[in-house]
């Protein structure tokens, strides 16, 4: 500012002193370079229009921080108002805050509504695993029941069954129990804890994948990256892993299991594959494998999922999240 001020100036005093010299040159006759001369010689002259100059530039600065002050003061003001949830004066400030508050309202509304859709797939879980105990683990128990009371009650009296029948129908008993011991194996992993308890993702599936490879027959591979990211992220990452590992011991009927975790081009991918029996993706009861929440954890976190099956020919589910710098 004050190197803008010096400048005008000099400029505007060179420009008034060749003005002065042309005027009296056309005016008197007299060649402009003896006019030059006496302006040289006259150096009171000079002295005393450089002292007006640099008054009227004090002047001019002085009535110039009374109005930056303003400004400031004014602004400042502002600032108190915006900060007291008060609408301020200047019009930009004000455009600025009525803004803020409607990205304020639109932030809470998209909170709101991600914790109705959070509570909404809580929900929706509870009452899939209620549906799957009555149709699945309810049934085949009493089904069991019904042939150890064909084998052992008085019905097995009345028809004389002979030991092999006996031995049959109880190699069938034990068989659907062990289905039903199966079933309630990858059930109860939905009732475990979301949370990883302060571990992270990767040590949290390696625990989870420790346990399981301990009670099933099938082998479990994994290949887990130290990913970093939020709680966030991991807990949900670690539930849909829960969710996708429960589907492929009720159904799958795989040998292998393979769990892979890792970090591609500023995403988190988390790659769940089995050699089992497959299923076709465009049949609608895919849905009932709890694939339909799985796309909606995603969903919630800006990922998506992708799923390659086919009937005999195993199945892959990858989740994709974008990761976030924290």
């Amino acid at each position: 500012m004050k190197k803008s001020i010096i400048k005008t100036f000099t400029v505007l005093f060179i420009i008034i002193v060749l003005v002065d010299v042309l005027l009296f040159s056309i005016t008197s006759g007299v060649s402009t370079a003896s006019i030059m001369g006496e302006i040289a010689n006259n150096f009171y002259g000079i002295w005393i229009f450089l002292s007006v100059a640099g008054l009227l530039a004090l002047v001019f600065t002085f009535f110039n921080f009374l109005e930056n002050s303003k400004i400031k003061r004014d602004f400042y003001e502002d600032i108190q108002r915006v900060s007291q949830n008060q609408e301020p004066e200047h019009p930009e400030l004000k455009a600025l805050h009525l803004r803020l508050k409607e990205m304020s309202v639109e932030l809470q509304d998209l909170s709101s509504q991600k914790s109705a859709n959070k509570a909404e797939i809580v929900e929706t879980e509870r009452k899939r695993i209620s549906r799957e105990l009555h149709d699945s683990v309810s049934q085949e128990l009493f089904a069991a029941t019904m042939i150890l009371s064909s084998v052992t009650g008085n019905e097995a009296e009345s028809s004389n069954l002979t030991q092999d029948q006996i031995l049959t129908q109880t190699r069938l008993v034990l068989k659907i129990l062990h289905e039903a011991q199966n079933e309630m194996r990858a059930l109860l992993l939905h009732l475990r804890p979301i949370e990883l308890d302060g571990k992270s993702l990767s040590a949290g599936l390696n625990s989870l994948t420790d346990e399981l490879q301990a009670k099933i027959s099938a082998n479990i591979n994994v290949k887990l990256s130290d990913i970093q990211a939020s709680s966030n992220i991991e807990d949900n990452l670690f539930r849909m892993a829960q969710e996708i590992l429960s589907n492929a011991l009720r159904h799958s009927q795989a040998d292998n299991i393979e769990v892979i975790l890792k970090e591609q081009y500023e995403n988190i991918i988390l790659r769940i594959a089995d050699d089992g029996v497959g299923f076709d993706t465009r049949d609608s009861k895919s849905a009932s494998y709890g694939l339909v929440n799985i796309k909606e954890r995603a969903l919630l976190l800006g990922g998506d999922v992708k799923i390659i099956s086919a009937p005999n020919q195993g199945t892959s589910v990858e989740i994709r999240i974008p990761q976030v710098n924290q």
